[in-house]
Order: structure tokens, then sequence, then C-alpha cells
């Protein structure tokens, strides 16, 4: 690789091709201009003239670089992983099952759905049961008609079906919410019972009636009917699942803590 010497700045400039004889450089520096004579090739020194004089022999390989030379040499090189050497294994030993599995996840898990739809069919209870409170009371406020006492006999006793049918709606709310929530296993049990109790005859007769009625066109308004007065039965049938005793056991735990 040919050399040129600036003479004003004296700056050695090396260019991979030599230039011809009698032309001019610029220096990049100092921007002089002056004529291309290369400077002369430098004497080897004593270790590359030994190297010289062992040309011949067949030369030894390089020995490759470790990685922790590389890193090193460039502490910022991405360091690829390739694979092949194993991973530790990690024993947990008895820390995998040092805390056992809580009951309580998966025993709500399961009551959610039907305690919802026991919720549901109490609210409804409760709703048509203060309807008809004030359908029997109404004309009792609002009447002429003397005597009274024959007249008001029968508006009473429907209050007090009315004011049964609240209690029981009361009831089947509070049992879903016990339920739900796996504070007292006892409630939800008396909860779903009270579904049942009223449900299941009042679903079959209401599914019945419209049958009888409407005949095939209320088969899907039939079914919908029997469905939902079976909910007392898919509460009890969840309730006496041995994982959500568990739960509800574990939750009294808790409230006893």
């Amino acid at each position: 690789m040919p050399k040129y010497q600036c003479p004003e700045c004296e700056a050695v400039l090396r260019r991979a091709e030599a230039i011809a004889p009698g032309k001019k450089i610029r220096c990049p520096k100092c921007e002089a201009v002056f004529p291309a004579n290369p400077l002369p090739d430098d004497e080897p020194a004593p270790e590359q003239a030994a190297g010289y004089a062992l040309a011949g022999a067949p030369a030894t390989p390089a020995k490759p670089k470790s990685l922790s030379d590389e890193e090193n040499s460039d502490p910022y090189r991405v360091i690829k992983e390739t694979g092949d050497e194993p991973k530790p294994e990690i024993h947990l030993g008895s820390l995998r099952d040092k805390f056992a599995k809580s009951k309580i996840g998966p025993a709500m898990f399961k009551t959610v759905l039907p305690s919802n739809w026991l919720l549901r069919l109490g609210l409804f209870s409760c709703v048509v049961a203060v309807a008809w409170f004030g359908f029997a009371l109404f004309p009792i406020v609002f009447c002429e008609v003397t005597p009274l006492r024959p007249f008001i006999r029968p508006r009473v006793d429907m209050m007090l079906r009315a004011t049964l049918m609240f209690s029981f709606g009361s009831i089947m709310c509070l049992g879903a919410s016990k339920m739900h929530d796996l504070t007292s296993y006892a409630w939800s049990i008396i909860g779903a019972c009270m579904a049942l109790l009223i449900y299941v005859p009042t679903g079959i007769l209401t599914a019945l009636l419209l049958l009888l009625i409407f005949g095939p066109l209320a088969m899907l308004l039939a079914a919908a009917v029997l469905g939902l007065s079976l909910v007392g039965v898919w509460a009890l049938i969840v309730l006496f699942n041995p994982l959500v005793r568990e739960g509800f056991r574990e939750r009294a735990e808790e409230v006893a803590y």
C-alpha cells in the first residue's frame, strides 16, 4: 500500500492504489496540494524478518479464542445461546406442596350459577307477593260496601298468603346470598328447599296448563317454566357435592379465626 506525506502538516496518507508519477494529491486535513511522491517502504522489523525467513515452514493453526476472551474484547457483544448446554433442574422439594390449596375457589365456581338463579326466583316471588298484596288491599281502602266484614275477609286471606309468599321469597334470597358467598350451609339448604317446595309443583302445573290451553305452540314456554322450577333441585345437587361442602367448611374456619 503506497504512502504519501503532506509537506505542510506532515500527515501520512495511504492509498489502495498507487498514483501515477507527476500527478498531484490533495491532503484531506489541511487541503494542501502536493506532488504525489510515494515514501520508501519501511524496513521489516526483526520479528517480521524472522517470519519471512520461516515462510516456507507450515503455518501453525491459530488457537481459537475462548468465550471469556471474546467477552473481554467486546463487552457489548450479543451472546447467542446454542441450546446445547443442559439447563439446571430446579427441585422444589417440600416447597411445592408447602401450602395446601384452598377449596373455596372451586366451590364458588360451582355455586355461582345456581345461586344466581335461586336469587332471581326469590326476587320474582317477592315482586309477585307485593303486587298480590296491593291487589288485595286496594279494594279495602277505596271500598264503600256495607256491611264491610264479608267483603274484607277474602281480601285479608289474600294479603296473608301474599305475606307468606314474600317471606318464602326472602328466605330464598337469603339462602342464595349465603350460597354464593359460602357463608352458611344451613341457610343455603333452606333456600334451595323453599324453591323446591314452591316452584316444582307450580312449574309443573303451569306447564301443563299452557300445553292444555295453547297446545304444541306453548311447548317451548312450558319447557322454560319447567326448567325454572327445577332451580331448587339444581341448587340441592350442587350443595351436596363434597367439594362444595369442603368449601363451606373452610370458609367457616376462616370466619372463626
